[in-house]
């Protein structure tokens, strides 16, 4: 039940803020518990890592990806028919799906994220943008426009605007580094973090 206490996202589309909490803190938790400590995210490796299956397929309905579990074991299907930044962010927002226990519940259908999504595949977009565009580490690159974000996370540029409109949010409000597994993200990809700004400093000095 979506109710009480919700966090308004683009659109005028509610979730329940602990279910985005929990998408969110999911998506932190595999990044570390999976030792990734630079950008773009490996999420085939990722996932393999989880024991979930991925392949291409040809789809014949419009979906992007489905997840299910075939033969016991869970599986993501992502379109052979999407460039691979968009297939990147339909196999994170699956295997969401899969880690917050979507999968044989709800009837779910993968495409680019839209303000209008409802709350299930609201949730599947936070798991999947904060595993692939951790805030806190874009943040550090000083990475908050969504051309820079595209690049840097490999992630298409529809994807990366609705990151970089919720980056100047972050921004506006202060409010990085709130939460201890956040930190412990950010730890995490700190020497990576440095390296982006010591590129960021050359470039600079390039400039006639």
């Amino acid at each position: 039940m979506y109710c009480n206490t919700s966090k308004l996202l683009p659109g005028g589309v509610t979730m329940n803020y602990k279910d985005y909490q929990d998408a969110r803190d999911a998506a932190w938790k595999i990044l570390m518990d999976c030792g990734v400590n630079r950008l773009p995210v490996e999420i085939t490796q990722i996932c393999r890592k989880l024991g979930v299956s991925v392949r291409l397929y040809v789809p014949t309905d419009g979906n992007d990806g489905i997840s299910l579990i075939h033969d016991g074991e869970p599986l993501i299907l992502v379109s052979a028919n999407v460039p691979q930044a968009r297939q990147r962010f339909t196999c994170a927002h699956e295997l969401g799906h899969i880690i917050l226990g979507h999968v044989g519940v709800y009837q779910l259908r993968n495409r680019e994220p839209a303000e209008t999504d409802n709350p299930i595949e609201q949730a599947a977009n936070v798991f999947a943008s904060r595993i692939l565009a951790p805030a806190c580490v874009l943040w550090g690159c000083g990475a908050f426009e969504e051309e820079e974000i595209s690049r840097l996370c490999n992630i298409s540029r529809q994807a990366a605007g609705f990151r970089a409109k919720r980056m100047q949010e972050l921004n506006r409000r202060g409010k990085f580094l709130t939460s201890p597994l956040e930190r412990e993200v950010y730890s995490r990809f700190t020497p990576y973090i440095s390296e982006i700004k010591n590129q960021h400093r050359e470039a600079v000095q390039e400039v006639p």
